[in-house]
């Protein structure tokens, strides 16, 4: 059974200390960034701004493991992307499960400093069995799901695991004893799924996984709008209307709403903003209204961080 729900952005921001965000912006946000946003002026200018946005980031993961620790899952089901860790462009799959039984590695996010090579390996345990029966229950369901049976990345050199699972699950379950499931959801390069392909995978994981006897915990992982490569739209642009918007529409449960999104080309929805998808799937899942924790348009981050929770507790 899907018990609990979580939604959390993964910006490699958010696990870079305050100190050095200011600089970071200085250097790398595009050009006008700083005019066109007065947040992101006030980022620039203030350290005291920069800590307190960071100790809210820490505060809304504080939240979500008192939610875990309560909730006392045997499974983490993670939905999120991949961008090129896991897989390139030989072989860049629409959605993809790792369904072996040797322990998965990647890196969490706070050796911010230290080259990708040269950081702490951490692993992580997969569920065979959960993972096998969600993948085969989904191609029943008709989606062309790519079955990993070997965990062997092929994306760049040294990076493992996607951030989206290897920065998340250590703050939902610092012990590493939880396994963790990686639902990996194409959300950068094209073709791309429709909110309502989306949706449609969030209830079918419903589905699927509420069948079973484990408690699981479903968490989307990515997100809210973002540009984070100068080859994008604007790095350090950020579109708080729509961020709110989907927000508002997961805390009213209106997935009908959010099945609109992806179903048009737009700048603003492109890059990291795809990453939505995966919050559209899981709310699709949860069916019932979110708890959003926090919401923060971070430009120091390059993302408009957010946070949400489908707890039993409404």
């Amino acid at each position: 059974m899907i018990g609990l729900g979580l939604a959390c952005s993964h910006a490699a921001g958010m696990f870079r200390p305050p100190e050095a965000w200011q600089q970071w912006m200085i250097d790398r946000v595009a050009p006008g960034v700083f005019e066109r946003y007065p947040e992101a002026a006030r980022q620039r200018d203030s350290l005291e701004v920069c800590q307190d946005l960071y100790h809210r980031i820490h505060a809304a993961f504080d939240d979500m493991r008192a939610e875990v620790a309560a909730y006392k899952p045997d499974v983490i089901v993670i939905v999120g992307d991949d961008q090129g860790d896991m897989f390139n462009l030989s072989n860049n799959p629409s959605l993809a499960i790792y369904v072996g039984s040797e322990p998965m590695w990647g890196h969490q996010g706070y050796e911010w400093d230290v080259p990708m090579k040269d950081r702490t390996v951490v692993k992580f345990k997969n569920d065979p069995d959960v993972s096998s029966h969600l993948a085969r229950q989904l191609v029943k369901r008709h989606f062309d799901v790519s079955v990993m049976h070997r965990f062997e990345p092929v994306g760049r050199e040294g990076y493992g695991l996607p951030h989206m699972a290897a920065r998340i699950a250590p703050e939902l379950d610092p012990t590493g004893e939880i396994p963790v499931v990686c639902v990996m959801l194409n959300e950068y390069f094209p073709p791309l799924a429709g909110g309502d392909r989306c949706a449609a995978l969030g209830r079918a994981i419903a589905e699927i996984l509420g069948e079973r006897d484990e408690r699981i915990l479903l968490c989307a992982s990515g997100g809210l709008s973002h540009y984070p490569s100068d080859k994008d739209f604007n790095r350090g642009d950020i579109d708080t209307p729509l961020d709110k918007w989907v927000l508002e529409r997961i805390q009213r449960n209106e997935v009908d709403q959010l099945e609109k999104l992806f179903s048009f080309d737009s700048q603003t929805l492109r890059s990291g903003t795809g990453e939505i998808r995966a919050w559209i799937s899981v709310a699709a899942a949860m069916d019932r209204p979110a708890t959003v924790i926090d919401y923060m348009p971070i430009h120091a981050c390059f993302t408009g961080v957010g946070f949400a929770k489908w707890t039993d507790r409404h």
